[in-house]
């Protein structure tokens, strides 16, 4: 509830705000409930600077405007579209404010992209909180206090991340497992967390996650998966860290938000899950990683 209504002091001066999670944290259903016009890119079909202008034409209606998802249109083919939305700004200034909901920070990178646009979506960054105790009954469990045991256990399996939360709760409700190679929602879930923000400090909080990337050797991840057959694929060539995160995060827009820390321990992950078939993986410092 205080991050919301810092959110919406913020609006209520006409400001613009960015609000960042990856996926799963819940920051669409967070923008929908902030009042407003609430427009989903991800609606419109044939996307096309026009085609988005039309959208927001349509919807328009002075206030608070929400985008999501605006890094699903970071590409210089759509700087008409961000001139336009800067100019309806302009046009209605105080009166008209932006919310724009990412998976990761916009960068000074996008600059050429954004135009203009950029000064408003960099305005304000706020990073979308997890999910306390209290705030879990909003989905619905039947007898849920947050102080429960129910309440306890989930909030150590989610680390508060809001869907997660659901997943948990849905499997208590209906006694389902919570099993990733059974549940295979959370399976999807936890890989879609982990390939567009692979280092989140949420995920060290919630053991679903935790359990899920140290599973039993031989049992990979998407992400393991890919790493692993790169370096096989180029046996005893060192491998730039540059491709290795191409290859293991393919829907990433901004390869700068994949750490360093998120690589070594991916690494340090597979390492652990193919000792016993013999093979090495070799660190270059500054160059890359060789599989022996």
């Amino acid at each position: 509830m205080e991050f919301r209504d810092r959110i919406l002091g913020f609006l209520a001066h006409g400001d613009c705000v960015q609000i960042v999670a990856p996926a799963g944290f819940g920051k669409s259903r967070f923008g929908r409930n902030l009042g407003g016009v609430y427009l989903d890119f991800n609606l419109v079909l044939n996307k096309t600077p026009e085609t988005l202008a039309d959208f927001v034409k349509e919807n328009f209606v002075e206030g608070i405007i929400v985008l999501d998802s605006l890094d699903s249109i970071l590409d210089i083919k759509y700087l008409p579209f961000f001139n336009y939305l800067k100019a309806l700004r302009d046009q209605h200034k105080y009166r008209l404010a932006y919310v724009f909901l990412t998976s990761k920070a916009v960068t000074h990178e996008a600059l050429p992209i954004m135009g203009d646009l950029y000064e408003l979506a960099t305005e304000h960054v706020e990073y979308l909180p997890t999910l306390t105790r209290a705030e879990y009954d909003t989905f619905g469990l039947t007898g849920f206090t947050a102080n429960s045991k129910q309440a306890l256990e989930i909030e150590k399996l989610s680390g508060g991340i809001s869907s997660l939360v659901k997943i948990c709760m849905l499997a208590m409700r209906d006694g389902t497992s919570l099993d990733p190679n059974v549940n295979l929602k959370l399976k999807g879930q936890i890989e879609e967390m982990l390939a567009t923000n692979p280092s989140h400090p949420a995920y060290a909080k919630a053991s679903l996650v935790q359990d899920y990337l140290n599973s039993k050797p031989g049992e990979f991840t998407a992400a393991e998966s890919r790493l692993y057959e790169l370096l096989k694929s180029k046996s005893g060539q060192i491998v730039s860290k540059d491709e290795i995160a191409r290859t293991v995060y393919p829907d990433v827009k901004n390869y700068n938000g994949v750490s360093d820390h998120a690589l070594d321990q991916l690494i340090h992950r597979l390492r652990s899950k193919i000792s016993h078939l013999g093979s090495r993986i070799s660190t270059h410092r500054g160059l890359g990683y060789e599989l022996t």
